[in-house]
């Protein structure tokens, strides 16, 4: 399978993983689902240990990536789907596009009109998810936004560990190993033995995703792959709507503020 046909299969991997997310939700507490999920991703990437970096610099730089990206926001994002849903969670998420370009202008990126319009559009959208039914779960809400804040802060990072060296699975790994470490020092004897097969099922599908995204890499410019990653919300949509259609919310506003995210990030990679 050649990398333009392999890369549509990244929005799909990741809105199937949450999919499973959501299904979980309803069956085990999601502090649990978050270390079982990061538990299958680890596993997934063990044969990066063939070609190890150990480097300092580069490890520091993948741990704390990996910290703010697979614990820090994995957590805000499960907990967002558990409270408002996927299908509003994964917009909400996507605004690491608006986030990254927002800190780039501190490390001497200008302020450009598009990321002015990027900005309007996503804020727009946001204010229409965050009352869909009239009811608001503000928590839900910032947990989804924080998700994009901290996966974008975490690119930055990865950005300044490739510098140094550019292993990009083993980083991978080790952000997925320090990080379930992490996970499994909090939540410790708590850990729920029921309804956990949604998670394992969550973690192997986003770390297939995050491999084949690396993957395509090598072959495709970053300004094709990270367009077609970002239309993940279009595909969670649509499965949530086949799929869960009774446990989604569903209304023109949740609808319109996910098409002006998914505008305001495409005008930000085609403008």
């Amino acid at each position: 399978m050649n990398s333009e046909i392999l890369v549509l299969l990244v929005p799909l991997l990741f809105s199937i993983h949450q999919i499973f997310v959501r299904l979980g939700s309803g069956e085990t507490d999601t502090m649990s689902g978050v270390y079982i999920s990061l538990l299958a991703s680890t596993l997934i990437f063990l044969p990066s240990l063939l070609t190890p970096t150990f480097d300092p610099q580069f490890l520091l730089f993948m741990i704390l990536a990996g910290v703010l990206h697979f614990f820090i926001a994995r957590m805000c994002f499960y907990h967002a789907i558990a409270r408002i849903g996927a299908n509003l969670s994964a917009p909400l998420s996507a605004t690491r596009v608006f986030f990254a370009a927002f800190l780039g202008t501190f490390l001497g990126e200008t302020l450009t009109p598009r990321i002015a319009l990027m900005s309007f559009l996503i804020f727009s959208g946001i204010v229409l998810l965050s009352r869909p039914r009239g009811k608001a779960d503000y928590v839900g809400i910032a947990l989804g936004v924080l998700t994009g804040f901290f996966t974008a802060l975490s690119s930055f990072l990865v950005k300044f560990g490739y510098k140094v060296e550019y292993n990009p699975l083993f980083g991978i790994f080790v952000g997925f190993a320090v990080s379930t470490l992490l996970m499994s020092l909090l939540v410790g004897k708590n850990l729920s033995k029921h309804g956990l097969r949604w998670y394992i099922a969550a973690g192997i599908t986003v770390g297939f995703g995050h491999l084949v995204r690396y993957t395509v890499l090598v072959d495709l410019p970053v300004t094709v792959v990270e367009p077609i990653t970002s239309a993940y919300p279009l595909f969670t949509v649509l499965l949530t709507f086949i799929f869960l259609r009774e446990k989604e919310v569903f209304t023109i506003p949740s609808i319109v503020g996910t098409l002006l995210i998914l505008t305001g990030i495409y005008s930000y990679y085609l403008g």
